[in-house]
């Protein structure tokens, strides 16, 4: 298949879109990286990214990189190793430098990679519903925003045919959050799957192995012992998930795994069953939009700052529709009240103890939208602009 995605821009309804608002949505997006670098990095010191800075150093000198160091920050580091080495070049900078070139990569990934699958007026849309989340991430200066952008760009390369680059997209965002290994399933899009394969088994090899450059191979395996252990450990986190919600609701102290594998299996089974949509690109993007909010409804780990991964995905679905329906409308409302502004000033500081930190309610409107999206791919493609755009995979 050779989509040709300026085509399908150009073949999109001729609605119009002013430079004055690209402007204006780019200055906030700007204006969003310099607040977040200021507030973290001159008003406070960071500690996500103290935690960072400091494992790309230990690693260099063979420490043990989940260990415990309370007198540089609290909290332990669960990256990967291969992480903390691509991390080494805003280690070694000053902190505020670094911090702002950090949330700068962040928040310019998101920008570009919703580009990519949108067309001009649905990326300012889509830019500009994310905003509130992304600055969110960038308050907590997390990695959220760029492994949002790794997803994206993993779907665009592979539909694309960019097998090395797409592969390498599933591997760098598995190395920094694991959970991004659900983007390896746009692959089944893909015409050489075997190919997709082998390039993702030999990117994640050599990510595994990378950070041999820098230590020994005895400390490196010690390495991969402990960040497995640290990961046992928060798997019987629930954070704000579909495990989280069932166990409010029932009263169940069930374990994680059953359910998540329950996940991945509602996830890709209309994928699998409905071949006949395979070459159909507005198929395609609701599977996209429901891997981003399945990342973190299904992710034991996932916090607030999560949430820009699931907004994308929210983004993405409302700024493609051609015309939204009524109820479009009101899915999208809630989703925007219940779950964007449900952690910020917006929402009274009474309801946001009573219901959304109680209850962790702001994950309600995910999984009804996560629902939405996998309705939509089991009963056929919504109507989103550039629908000309389906092509052949032969």
């Amino acid at each position: 298949m050779d989509l040709s995605f300026s085509a399908m821009r150009e073949s999109s309804p001729a609605l119009p879109v002013h430079r004055s608002l690209e402007f204006l949505v780019a200055a906030l997006w700007i204006v969003a990286v310099i607040a977040a670098t200021i507030q973290q990095g001159v008003v406070h010191h960071n500690n996500n990214f103290l935690i960072f800075r400091a494992a790309s150093i230990h690693l260099l000198h063979g420490q043990d990189l989940y260990a415990a160091y309370p007198s540089l920050h609290f909290d332990f580091y669960k990256y990967s190793p291969a992480f903390a080495l691509l991390f080494l070049p805003f280690a070694v900078l000053p902190l505020v430098p670094s911090m702002f070139m950090w949330n700068a990569l962040n928040a310019g990934a998101l920008w570009l990679a919703l580009g990519t699958v949108l067309p001009r007026r649905g990326a300012l849309i889509a830019r500009f519903i994310v905003l509130l989340d992304m600055l969110g991430s960038l308050q907590n200066v997390q990695s959220n925003a760029l492994v949002t952008a790794l997803i994206i760009f993993s779907f665009i390369a592979y539909e694309r045919r960019h097998t090395v680059l797409g592969g390498l997209a599933v591997d760098v965002g598995a190395a920094i959050k694991v959970f991004p290994l659900a983007d390896a399933s746009f692959a089944i899009f893909h015409p050489r799957k075997v190919r997709v394969a082998v390039a993702v088994a030999l990117g994640a090899t050599g990510l595994v192995l990378l950070p041999l450059l820098v230590t020994t191979p005895a400390t490196l395996w010690a390495q991969y012992a402990s960040w497995r252990a640290i990961e046992s450990e928060d798997a019987l986190d629930r954070g704000f998930t579909v495990m989280q919600m069932v166990q409010l609701l029932l009263r169940q102290d069930w374990p994680n795994w059953p359910q998540q594998a329950g996940g991945v299996l509602l996830l890709v089974a209309p994928v699998l069953v409905r071949r006949d949509r395979w070459t159909d690109w507005n198929f395609r993007l609701t599977y996209l939009c429901s891997v981003l909010v399945f990342c973190v409804i299904f992710n034991h780990q996932s916090e607030s700052p999560t949430f820009v991964i699931a907004a994308a995905g929210a983004a993405i679905w409302f700024a493609a529709l051609a015309k939204p329906s009524r109820l479009e409308w009101a899915l999208f409302v809630f989703f925007v009240v219940c779950t964007m502004l449900a952690s910020s000033d917006a929402m009274p500081r009474a309801m946001q103890r009573a219901v959304f930190d109680r209850y962790h309610f702001k994950t309600v409107p995910c999984i009804v939208l996560w629902v939405a999206l996998q309705v939509r791919l089991w009963r056929g493609p919504p109507r989103v602009e550039g629908a000309v755009a389906e092509s052949s995979l032969a």
